[in-house]
């Protein structure tokens, strides 16, 4: 089945959308504090970068945060998709080794070590995101952000290797690593610093929340799957879900889209379910608690809300008209 003759699925979403008051303030900061750190190399790219509003996504994402803390942490999600873009899109994601190199570094800034005149812009801006989370959390919570990262980047490498052998992975092995390559696990962590919280390990440890965050990565990680799907194609890369389960299970890739979007939506049923089943912690307040699961409800719905006005995923001009008046992404009904 060609991309011609694909009917993209919409997905339920019970959530309301919410937004920051700060998200132009925080679109325009992160644009700023890209061109300082010069991760980006040409107008082109500047403006593609401004197009996707990754500010937005975060004011989205975390619609209560304080300004100084959402501006960390849109910074934090350009990084990882200026990063990401280099692997897709320049062949660093098919060059394990130099891609290995690099997040050794990340990995040494993120626990503390200094940067060099020779590092390169990524790892200069990595460390200011670094130094100005140090102020707003604790050491055990840096050490957590860091190994989240560090899973991150093991993902990314698994990824690399795949893509250097022409290694398609099988979809058992997808459905255990796109939570880790989905960098979401970092943005669960900046929870506590958006909300200026702090979850005791009991409550993270908990059954149910460790549930309900798994399926909030599910749910964002999946639906990006299908956001991104024109992208992936044209790039040639095999990590995305709906192309594995095409591969996999010999079936159209109509028939694929419209399974991964009924995994979503029973991700969805099944956290309205659970966060109705959140036991009380002695050691956290409820509100806090709130705090929290809220933060990921507005992930599922933001991500959704956030990929219908940026520009990241619009099809591009070669694509035929029917594909052109139809981005590849997801709406909430």
């Amino acid at each position: 089945m060609t991309n011609d003759n694909i009917s993209l699925p919409k997905l339920s979403c019970p959530f309301p959308e919410r937004i920051s008051p700060y998200a132009n303030d925080v679109h325009h900061h992160t644009l700023e504090w890209v061109k300082h750190f010069r991760l980006v190399t040409n107008e082109k790219a500047f403006e593609r970068l401004r197009s996707s509003k990754f500010g937005r996504l975060a004011a989205r994402a975390y619609p209560d945060a304080a300004l100084d803390r959402l501006e960390i942490i849109s910074d934090w999600n350009t990084w990882l998709f200026v990063i990401d873009d280099q692997c897709d899109e320049s062949g660093l994601g098919k060059h394990p080794d130099r891609l290995l190199a690099l997040h050794g570094r990340c990995i040494e800034i993120l626990s503390g070590y200094s940067t060099k005149p020779n590092d390169i812009p990524l790892i200069h801006a990595l460390h200011d995101i670094y130094c100005r989370l140090l102020p707003l959390a604790s050491k055990s919570w840096m050490l957590r952000f860091a190994k989240s990262a560090a899973e991150y980047f093991e993902a990314t490498f698994w990824e690399a290797q795949n893509r250097y052998h022409s290694r398609w992975p099988d979809i058992d092995s997808y459905m255990l690593m796109r939570p880790f390559s989905g960098g979401l696990f970092t943005d669960i962590e900046l929870i506590e610093i958006a909300e200026n919280i702090k979850m005791s390990c009991l409550a993270r440890a908990n059954p149910h929340l460790m549930k309900l965050t798994a399926l909030t990565n599910n749910v964002v990680c999946w639906s990006n799957d299908i956001i991104s799907l024109r992208k992936e194609k044209a790039h040639g890369d095999m990590h995305n879900m709906v192309l594995v389960l095409q591969r996999e299970r010999n079936i159209s890739l109509q028939e694929a889209l419209d399974f991964v979007k009924n995994l979503i939506e029973t991700q969805i049923q099944q956290f309205l379910i659970l966060e109705k089943q959140l036991p009380e912690f002695a050691d956290v307040c409820d509100q806090d608690v709130k705090k929290y699961v809220s933060v990921l409800r507005s992930w599922m719905r933001g991500n959704l809300d956030w990929a219908d006005e940026s520009g990241r995923y619009k099809a591009s001009q070669d694509v035929n008209q029917s594909i052109r008046q139809r981005t590849f992404a997801l709406y909430c009904e």
